[in-house]
């Protein structure tokens, strides 16, 4: 299925008109309802209520959205991503002066004004909570302050400034259809009180609040039917109004003048309009001058960005893949490219993604897969003169296969007589050079990895067992039965022959989940050769090769000894961490490999019996694509950036290959392009064939619409996660590829607020293993920091800007308290780290609160993520936090998930067979050597905590520890997000998810997806203790229901 044609027709008519304005975002009515505020390509713009020619008010690089008015009229408060993350800008109306009122690395997204302040929530908690945090700062400037300890995604104050109408849940804000614990529901806070209502308690969302006067809230909610529209929701008497009606898609982020009059909203391409009081809506008629339209043409002459580099068959030409083009490019020496620059021709020139390249033998033609026409379809092209590529100004281009399904991955057999490619997923056919006559070798579901043996007669390949376990298996071209040669319960992937044909080597995960590389000698002789034998035989084939010279090359034959070949296995590589891509020489005595040992991902090579193990490159090189280039001594690869780098096999750098690609697009063009990518991966890889009942091919072609008059990227990334949003799905998401970095804020491990007589900030907290927590910085709370680095910090200018850039740079602060002022230095930490002590901080609180609950007699042990290092954690835990405890909370909430489920479980479920006792221990004790478990062992009595976001893995292991019957399991449903994800790149080097693989519960048969696990005792968390330090209604929940499990008398407990 392809979208194009509708694509280049919304396009023409764009750039003929031009003055329309379409997905106009974000609006935002002026207090007096008179005008609308929105943004449009990344720029704020204002439009009369009644519709008419808008009047830009920004024009910068960044991205500014999300504007709100204050009660006067006289200033708006917008986010922009222009200095690389979202931060409040202040803009003055109607002068259009523009003021950056917040600093920080975390987003920073302004919700209204209150007072002489802006509200704006950030995520700066992020590490344990994924809810934003309140804050506000001064319209004059200077430093923000944590407005409410309640943790909300919205927050907005009412014109008056006495409350704050909330939003809380987990879902993302793209996804529709969402029923379950982690929706988002309205709450109201009175902030001088603290006084916390809720106002809405439904199963589905409730979202994009807004106030309309200071008696009712205007939000958007499906209630419980398929679109999302705008409602009213007054205050006294809790009366609820729907106002709109629309079907066939959701209003997004409607917000109401602050006088209550009108309501404004996003609905499709368009702006709507709509009486606060009811009515029908008008779509606003926006127009823009035609000059204000976006130049749609990229052009670049591009020295790096290469996705495919794959040399020629004699060495002299490299074939690449840049940008989604196919390009080829002359190797040549330093000094001659020096002379001429780089000869590179431009092979194809299509939006489409052009990839899988490879080479004839001969090096005459290319083959490659191309989906151009809304699938891929194999292509072969060579030069239309019958000269070189790179001497070639003219092509010829064959089309071999044009049916509905995807063939990819083209291979060409040693002899040049037989193509190989995957039909599908997995279905391997081979066909002749002209894709004529096809035949099916096998078919399968998964991912398949292949190779021609050097003689052509045999592929070998991996695939996927029904329980993901992955195997090596060789098939003769002419069919028949493939063989497995591995026979592993692991993943064996990545088959590669030897060029003699005596080896056949893979990439095998065996020991402590990393790959090695492995090989097997194909025929018994060949395995049980001595040292001296192999000494021998290449002593002859280098006797051989020589008048091999002169007569040609010397053919292969192949001969494989099935019967007990796996036993024949062995490992060529055994280093810490993963080996992985690798190519064998061209005598087939070196394989060169990359490999990350010691963090670095380099190059190395083994000799082909595992000895002789030698770094050839340096300093974290990251290479891909290696080829040995003919004559077996210097490797080919793709380097970091997408250059092309060589290196020999001593270790010494070779010349790089330079090339010049020479790139134009149609901006519009490669948005199609991507946004086909995008839907054809969910529809060829989404778990349910039948896509939770929605009409996917209906689903894209109504985005498509949209995504065509996307000019902003973010806006562009926003209708394509809007298209995935509509599968009613978890593990779904798609990211742009060209993001701004954010200058990284130095983070002190304080909180802070303004002083009230605007000189310097106050610190309110101070967090433990942090920089400010130092012995020598010794931050406490209540002390004044005056200056940083010799700056003042007053009402001006705000504390955290004098920190940007600063992270592990010595920074002199200026810090006064009741014993006097003085000076100290620290060191600032990045966000990431000071929020892992956050982290830190909040598990300890929860520690200490079982203890105290329980009297000492429980141990805890909170499980950040379903990943390695939090298995670790666990691990240490055991004995650090639950050793002589008669029981254990394990705490899986704010779990975002992983793989480590029936890694907790084996330490959950050990059964005891037997006892030890060593001479001398008193022979009551009862004990079993640590040594021989595999895993630690917890078999004392144990109870589990999950919530709302608890998410994925870690809803697996909340569903596993019920249905196996461990414990109780206490807190509230868990998300309802089980779907096993991968994901790949699109042509522009965006990046989209792609949930493939469904989750059911042993027994009931239950989908996990979009049906959390129920806790055996629901316990309902109040927001009050979002940051409570010594309050947690579920913990102590928990703590009651695990005393009561435990025996009496602790000589009864389980050893």
């Amino acid at each position: 299925m392809r979208f194009l044609a509708g694509v280049l027709t919304v396009g023409l008519a764009v750039a003929v008109h031009g003055e329309e304005v379409r997905l106009a975002r974000f609006p935002a009515p002026s207090p007096d309802g008179q005008t609308v505020v929105f943004s449009w390509q990344g720029d704020l713009w204002a439009v009369p209520a009644q519709g008419g020619r808008a009047q830009r008010l920004t024009a910068d690089p960044g991205y500014d959205w999300g504007a709100v008015w204050d009660t006067s009229g006289r200033f708006l408060a917008f986010a922009s991503d222009r200095e690389g993350s979202d931060d409040v800008l202040l803009l003055s109306w109607p002068e259009g002066r523009t003021k950056r009122l917040t600093f920080h690395e975390a987003a920073d997204i302004p919700q209204g004004f209150q007072g002489s302040g802006v509200v704006f929530v950030s995520r700066r908690h992020e590490a344990w909570n994924r809810k934003n945090a309140v804050y506000t700062v001064a319209v004059t400037g200077g430093t923000e302050k944590l407005l409410t300890k309640i943790l909300a995604l919205e927050a907005v104050p009412s014109p008056d400034g006495r409350f704050l109408a909330l939003v809380r849940g987990g879902t993302p804000d793209s996804r529709r259809h969402y029923r379950g614990s982690a929706n988002r529901d309205l709450w109201l806070l009175e902030l001088q009180t603290g006084n916390l209502v809720r106002l809405t308690e439904t199963p589905w969302d409730e979202d994009h609040v807004s106030w309309a006067g200071s008696e009712a809230l205007i939000f958007r909610s499906d209630n419980g039917g398929d679109d999302r529209n705008v409602f009213r929701l007054t205050l006294a008497d809790r009366q609820l109004t729907q106002l709109t009606h629309h079907q066939g898609g959701d209003v997004r982020y409607p917000k109401a003048s602050a006088n209550g009059a009108i309501v404004a909203y996003e609905f499709g391409d368009g702006l709507y309009v709509v009486s606060a009081g009811g009515g029908e809506p008008r779509r606003l008629a926006v127009e823009v001058a035609t000059d204000a339209l976006e130049d749609d043409m990229e052009r670049a002459v591009l020295r790096d960005q290469a996705s495919e580099v794959v040399p020629s068959p004699d060495g002299s030409q490299v074939a690449l893949v840049v940008r989604g083009d196919v390009y080829v490019t002359a190797r040549r020496s330093k000094e001659l490219s020096a002379i001429s620059g780089p000869v590179t021709v431009r092979v194809t020139n299509t939006p489409a993604w052009e990839r899988d390249v490879t080479w004839t033998p001969d090096g005459k033609a290319l083959f490659y897969a191309s989906d151009r026409f809304g699938q891929y379809d194999l292509f072969r092209v060579e030069p239309a003169s019958g000269s070189s590529f790179v001497k070639a100004t003219s092509f010829r281009e064959e089309r071999l296969t044009a049916s509905a399904e995807d063939e990819r991955k083209p291979r060409v057999s040693p002899d040049g007589k037989l193509l190989a490619y995957l039909v599908g997923k997995g279905n391997l056919t081979v066909a002749e050079l002209s894709g004529r006559n096809p035949r099916t070798l096998f078919t399968h579901w998964g991912d398949v990895e292949f190779a021609f043996s050097p003689d052509g007669q045999w592929i070998a390949f991996s695939r996927d067992d029904e329980h993901f376990n992955t195997d090596i298996f060789i098939i003769p071209v002419a069919g028949g039965q493939a063989v497995n040669v591995s026979q592993h319960p692991d993943e064996d992937r990545n088959p590669v022959w030897s060029p003699d044909g005596r080896r056949l080597y893979w990439l095998s995960r065996r020991h402590e989940r990393t790959f090695d590389l492995w090989a097997v000698y194909l025929t018994k002789a060949d395995h049980e050769r001595t040292p001296e034998q192999w000494v021998a035989l290449f002593e002859e084939e280098d006797k051989a090769a020589k008048k091999d010279d002169a007569k040609g090359e010397k053919k292969v034959t192949v001969r494989i000894d099935f019967p007990g070949i796996h036993e024949r296995a062995r490992a060529v590589t055994e280093l810490p961490g993963d080996e992985g891509e690798f190519v064998v020489a061209s005598d087939a005595r070196t394989v060169v490999f990359v490999a990350e040992p010691d963090g670095q991902r380099d190059l190395y090579k083994v000799r082909f019996d595992g000895k002789e193990l030698k770094r050839l490159t340096e300093s974290d090189a990251r290479p891909s694509q290696l080829a040995f280039l003919k004559e077996g001594k210097l490797v080919l690869y793709r380097g970091a950036r997408g250059t092309v780098e060589s290196v020999n096999l001593e270790g010494k750098p070779g010349d790089p290959v330079k090339f010049e690609a020479l790139f134009t697009v149609s901006r519009r063009a490669l948005r199609a392009q991507v946004f086909q990518e995008a839907w054809r991966e969910l529809d060829r890889n989404f778990y349910d064939p039948h896509f939770h009942g929605y009409n996917w091919r209906a689903i894209g072609e109504r985005y498509q619409k949209l995504s065509d008059v996307a000019f902003a990227d973010r806006d562009f990334e926003q209708v394509v996660n809007w298209m995935l949003g509509e599968l009613n799905a978890s593990h779904m998401g798609f990211r742009r590829n060209e993001r701004g970095e954010p200058v990284q804020t130095g983070v002190l491990g304080v909180e802070v607020e303004p002083a009230s007589d605007g000189l310097g900030v106050i610190v309110t907290e101070v967090l433990e293993d942090t920089p400010a927590a130092r012995e020598d910085v010794g931050l406490k709370v209540g002390d004044r920091i005056l200056a940083v680095n010799g700056e003042p910090v007053n009402a001006q200018r705000n504390f955290f800007a004098l920190l940007e850039g600063m992270v592990g740079h010595p920074v002199r602060l200026t810090v006064k308290n009741p014993a006097g002022e003085r000076e100290v230095t620290v060191k600032p930490a990045s966000l990431d780290e000071v929020r892992q002590a956050r982290y830190r901080a909040w598990v300890k609180e929860r520690r200490a609160i079982v203890e105290k609950l329980s009297g000492g007699k429980l141990g805890y042990i909170h499980i950040q993520g379903m990943d390695a290092p939090s298995l670790e954690e666990f691990q240490r835990e055991l004995f650090a936090a639950a050793s002589g405890k008669q029981g254990l909370l394990i705490d899986v909430r704010n779990n975002g998930g992983g793989w480590t489920t029936d890694y907790l479980m084996a330490i959950l479920n050990v059964k005891r067979h037997a006892w030890t006792v060593p001479r001398g221990m008193d022979p009551s004790l009862r004990g079993y050597p640590q040594d021989r478990l595999p895993l630690p062992a917890w078999t004392r009595p144990a109870a589990a905590l999950c919530d709302e976001a608890s998410y994925s893995n870690a809803e697996i292991f909340s569903w596993a520890f019920k249905t196996l019957k461990r414990g109780p399991l206490v807190g509230m449903t868990t998300f309802g997000a089980v779907i096993s994800t991968g994901g790949t790149r699109l042509v522009d080097g965006s990046f989209v998810r792609l949930p493939f693989r469904g989750w059911y519960v042993a027994g009931s048969g239950i989908n996990m997806e979009r049906q959390g696990c129920e806790p055996d005792v629901l316990v309902f968390q109040p927001p009050q203790q979002d940051l409570d330090k010594e309050n947690d209604a579920q913990l102590a929940r928990a703590v009651e229901v695990l005393l009561a499990q435990l025996p009496a008398d602790p000589k009864d407990l389980p050893w």
